[in-house]
């Protein structure tokens, strides 16, 4: 998908997430963005500069929701030399 968004239609936020108090609506709808992004790849190596930019949030907020995310155990994150990767925890 290259992170690019043009051709999609919706974001998909996986229920247990949606249902998940502990966590904000930003992250929510963060963790659908991310959800989505990974459906074709199986990750998603969008930076958190082009995540601040789509959602119209600064980037410490995306930094934030990441971080809440990956303490939830939602993600999985890998920092490779050039690039990170974000992976959907296998719990959906």
């Amino acid at each position: 998908m290259n992170n690019d968004i043009s051709n999609l239609k919706y974001v998909e936020v996986p229920m247990i997430v949606l249902l998940d108090d502990d966590i904000s609506s930003t992250s929510k709808l963060l963790m659908g963005l991310i959800t989505t992004l990974t459906m074709q790849e199986g990750f998603c190596y969008a930076s958190n500069k082009y995540l601040s930019n789509l959602m119209k949030v600064s980037r410490r907020t995306i930094t934030s929701c990441i971080t809440s995310l990956k303490r939830k155990s939602y993600i999985k994150v890998d920092n490779e030399p050039n690039m990170r990767k974000i992976y959907l925890a296998n719990i959906f």
